[in-house]
């Protein structure tokens, strides 16, 4: 029972399938971590919101109609990739020559194909993730229901041409067992990460072939946590194209200050077992508004990550202070003049929009508040980006106004954006 991880206790003790079980692992983990009402959908009341219902028959029925209507197959006259990456990466990947298609049940109706047999089979599997008992998870006919949607993805990949696949995460369901379907028919796959990552370690070296990060510090990073760098692609952003170094200096006043939650994982993102206290989200709230008071700040905005539920925060922080912050991100940043916030990729967003971020990770022996070892740049290890670890650095930042060198920018996200490596794969 070492390490006291139930995943873990039912790979050693229970008789599996291990190689599904890697595949539903994060959906296991969901079920028992995303709970509570810190999250805006917990899974424990999954088909208790009315108007969500309402919005994913909608949304289901039109999705329908889209496949009916477009009747798009597989071009046959270009080389096909399978593709949910965020951002406009699809449209870049159109660019340079090559058929883009969403996976099946993606919540997406670009690009959608018409097979509406693989489509229902998706969504049955997503509805049982949902809806049946972390037993039945486990159980031997939901491993059949797996292996057979397997073998019906992989014929259906096969006989559609498909050349590869590009997914943003290697966890997930979907994705996972599409990336293992892509090993074992020879045919190369790609994550294309999203960002900054919170994390180095070795649950991204096996399940792709590539990786594809916005860097080449973030590369770096990954060679030294050991991954090989044979494997590891710089590509840019396809949105920040437009940088530009001539103007160094970023916005650093009181006037509009932009604070970002530390929100809390819903499943196990490591290679190890963290348990997070969700009450350092408020703890790290409260410890940001004691360090503003001292100096004189009456009121800030607060950013909450998409997955959180403000009414729970608001039952917990001085709502006078914290003022919730609902607009798109662009749109918050652009009126911000100084950023507070934890890892995140809202680092690097801040200073393309010319933004001072302040990095704060109240930490002990490099380790936060929920648990996770600190990892560059959020560590402190890079000088160009000042990282307050307790409240006294961080009323020193403050009051000398240290600031992001924003010199640093093109060194974690690559300009011009550029996936011309995959036409040498592909």
């Amino acid at each position: 029972m070492e390490n006291f991880y139930l995943v873990e206790y039912i790979k050693n003790n229970f008789k599996i399938d291990r190689d599904i079980l890697d595949s539903i692992k994060y959906e296991l983990d969901q079920s028992i971590y995303y709970y509570g009402n810190h999250f805006k959908y917990p899974r424990e009341k999954h088909g208790e919101d009315i108007s969500a219902n309402i919005k994913h028959l909608l949304f289901k029925y039109l999705y329908i109609f889209k496949v009916i209507a477009a009747n798009k197959s597989v071009s046959c006259n270009k080389k096909n990739i399978i593709s949910n990456a965020y951002f406009n990466f699809n449209q870049e990947l159109e660019k340079i020559g090559y058929g883009v298609y969403k996976p099946f049940g993606n919540s997406s109706f670009k690009n959608v194909i018409n097979n509406l047999k693989m489509y229902f089979a998706t969504e049955h599997i997503k509805d049982l993730f949902k809806k049946e008992t972390f037993r039945y998870i486990i159980d031997d006919e939901f491993m059949d229901i797996i292996r057979n949607y397997k073998i019906a993805l992989k014929d259906y990949y096969i006989r559609n041409g498909i050349n590869a696949i590009v997914v943003p995460y290697d966890m997930p369901f979907f994705e996972n067992v599409s990336l293992k379907i892509f090993k074992e028919i020879s045919r190369p796959s790609f994550v294309f990460l999203h960002g900054l990552p919170g994390r180095y370690n070795n649950v991204d070296e096996n399940r792709a072939d590539y990786l594809i990060v916005w860097g080449e510090k973030i590369k770096e990073n990954y060679i030294k946590a050991g991954i090989s760098g044979d494997k590891i692609f710089v590509s840019g952003h396809p949105y920040y194209k437009k940088w530009s170094a001539v103007s160094k200096d970023l916005k650093f006043n009181f006037e509009n200050i932009l604070v970002i939650t530390k929100s809390l994982p819903g499943a196990q993102q490591s290679d190890m077992v963290r348990l997070c206290d969700r009450g350092n989200s408020i703890l790290y709230l409260y410890s940001i508004e004691n360090v503003l008071k001292k100096m004189g700040i009456k009121s800030v905005r607060l950013r909450l990550h998409p997955s959180e539920n403000n009414k729970w925060y608001s039952r917990f922080i001085d709502t006078e202070f914290y003022k919730i912050d609902s607009n798109d991100l662009a749109d918050s940043l652009i009126k911000s003049t100084l950023v507070i916030g934890p890892s995140s990729t809202a680092l690097l967003e801040s200073v393309y929009y010319r933004v001072n971020y302040l990095v704060y990770e109240p930490s002990e022996h490099n380790v936060d508040l929920i648990n996770y070892e600190l990892v560059p740049p959020f560590d402190g290890s890079d000088v160009r980006i000042p990282v307050a670890k307790n409240e006294s650095q961080l009323e020193d930042l403050l009051k000398k106004k240290i600031s992001v060198d924003s010199s640093c920018f093109t060194e974690y996200i690559k300009t011009p954006f550029d996936i011309g490596f995959i036409r040498d794969i592909v």
